[in-house]
């Protein structure tokens, strides 16, 4: 997350709240970082040939952020199931 979701204010890296409106922004970075472990981890399935699994664990990610790379990957995931 690069901008406070209230404010748009620039975040600083080192902190979970915004510095312009100081709202906490704990909860969603924890979410965000969850989400992008969760394609870490489809991209481990995937290396592993469990496309299945792949899959289910790339979707979780998109539960939780709707994140341009988790659609790619989720698509490449699908296309490669089909050859």
């Amino acid at each position: 997350m690069e901008r406070c979701p209230i404010c748009k204010a620039r975040l600083k890296l080192d902190r979970t709240d915004c510095p312009r409106c100081n709202t906490d922004l704990s909860q969603p970075l924890r979410i965000e970082h969850i989400a992008k472990n969760l394609c870490y981890q489809s991209i481990m399935q995937l290396g592993a040939e469990n496309e299945g699994d792949a899959v289910r664990t790339v979707e979780q990610s998109l539960q939780l952020k709707h994140d341009p790379f988790a659609l790619a990957l989720r698509d490449f995931i699908r296309h490669r199931c089909l050859y």
